[in-house]
């Protein structure tokens, strides 16, 4: 998210496995909430997306 609440996405997010695309949007509605990657940020992301890590690891394999 952007300082002005704005959600902006890589291009190249398109290549992505769908589930790593949900998991990027996730994240960054997350931050809506909680802006910094503070304890509250991963706490939310660990409600509303409980594998979200092995999303962020299928992304970064795909994006490398």
């Amino acid at each position: 998210m952007s300082p002005a609440g704005r959600l902006l996405l890589n291009r190249r997010l398109v290549q992505a496995p769908v589930d790593a695309i949900d998991y990027v949007i996730t994240h960054e509605l997350c931050h809506v909430a909680e802006p910094h990657h503070g304890a509250a940020f991963f706490e939310l992301l660990d409600k509303v997306k409980p594998d979200w890590e092995r999303r962020k690891q299928r992304l970064e394999r795909a994006m490398a």
